[in-house]
């Protein structure tokens, strides 16, 4: 759901050089474009979308078979070559879109629509951009830095879980998991320790720019008046 289309732009800008696919349900040329896109392994976004065509039902169900080496999926009435490759983007531009529970749990979806904690956040931006770049800069760093601790914390986790479930009789017993599960716990405590620094660090970076704060709450308070 992308009101603005700034994801849209976003996603056109960064999958440029994979040669992005654009089309909609309207487009007499839908299904050409569709077949070249799932053969080729190209990303194609899809415009205007209000309801899903139950043409995609097959790739969105997942639903590849494997004959002689090939993976193949069902379009409309053939059977065609699927890469792996292959990304669809389906987007509206309507925010008060509704989409059956059947569909969203079958894609990832995401709401771009605006709302005012957003636009502060954007706006926040764009004044410590004008004004501290070298602090936004920073600010920028220090939020894809934790989205990658997390993440990894997370995958710790997991592979911790797996070990745990992996094991056969007492766990005391098995000096394997026992050092599998010391490395775990060894690798979580530096990411954690890391998290630590990254929070201080984003600590100083907040005492910045709740300078600026005020004025992004206004500019977004006066859009939504």
């Amino acid at each position: 759901v992308d009101p603005s289309g700034q994801a849209t732009r976003y996603l056109l800008g960064k999958l440029a050089g994979r040669k992005i696919q654009q089309t909609s349900f309207l487009d007499a040329s839908f299904m050409k474009t569709l077949a070249s896109a799932i053969r080729f392994g190209t990303p194609l976004l899809v415009h205007d979308v209000e309801n899903v065509d139950p043409v995609l039902n097959p790739l969105l169900n997942r639903e590849l078979q494997k004959t002689g080496g090939r993976t193949l999926v069902r379009l409309g009435s053939e059977d065609i070559d699927f890469s792996p490759k292959f990304q669809l983007f389906l987007v509206t531009r309507n925010p008060a879109s509704q989409f059956p529970p059947d569909l969203c749990s079958r894609v990832t979806m995401v709401n771009f629509t605006v709302t005012p904690a957003s636009l502060e956040s954007q706006t926040l931006g764009q004044i410590l951009a004008t004004e501290r770049a070298d602090v936004e800069q920073r600010r920028k760093d220090v939020l894809q830095l934790q989205g990658e601790q997390n993440v990894r914390l997370r995958e710790l986790e997991d592979a911790l879980l797996e070990e745990i479930s992996a094991v056969q009789g007492n766990i005391l017993d098995d000096d394997t998991v026992i050092q599998a599960l010391e490395r775990l716990k060894a690798e979580a405590e530096e990411v954690n320790r890391d998290m630590a620094k990254t929070r201080d660090t984003m600590e100083e970076v907040r005492a910045v720019t709740d300078v600026y704060q005020p004025l992004a709450r206004a500019c977004a308070t006066a859009y939504f008046c």
